[in-house]
């Protein structure tokens, strides 16, 4: 499209890095919250703990892969001959493990805590990433009602709250 090898790594760099941030930045929220919020925390298990570690390091050596193997030079390291074939290659069902050992060290590691990030997915919640929720488009309304049985609380003799259920049709 008319973009210079050195423009290209220049906005690969910027680019990567805001996402790169933003996403660690999305992790520490997820975390923080699982962490402070007593139900959320207690029905984390093991297995979310540690592909939470593999996740965020993940992220950071993503993010080292953009801001110190990615020059905006382009210098040090055209992935764009060794990680990005290779990548395309497995997507293809013919790897090439000879262009991932011409890549820099950051990148190998990064792909290696990819690799066992894959690994976890399926004994995390990560497997939700294949289910489609479609039936939360139909579904109906769910109602919370406290299980206090004194009168004026719960569900006990206080009369149904509007919107919930159908109106009684009155004749005039």
């Amino acid at each position: 499209i008319g973009l210079s090898d050195h423009a290209y790594h220049v906005q690969a760099m910027v680019l990567g890095a805001i996402a790169g941030v933003t996403t660690l930045t999305g992790i520490a929220l997820l975390i923080f919250r699982r962490r402070t919020t007593g139900p959320v925390f207690s029905a984390t298990t093991v297995n979310e703990k540690v592909m939470y570690l593999v996740l965020v390091m993940a992220i950071i050596a993503g993010l080292a892969c953009t801001l110190i193997g990615a020059t905006p030079v382009g210098a040090e390291h055209d992935y764009r001959q060794t990680v990005a074939p290779w990548f395309r290659s497995i997507w293809i069902l013919q790897p090439r493990g000879d262009l991932m050992t011409l890549a820099l060290a950051w990148f190998q590691i990064h792909v290696m805590i990819a690799l066992v990030l894959f690994c976890l997915w399926p004994f995390t919640r990560l497997v939700h990433v294949f289910s489609a929720p479609l039936g939360y488009l139909t579904r109906p309304y769910l109602v919370y009602r406290s299980k206090d049985e004194r009168p004026g609380r719960g569900s006990g003799n206080r009369a149904p709250q509007r919107g919930w259920d159908k109106p009684e049709l009155t004749r005039k």
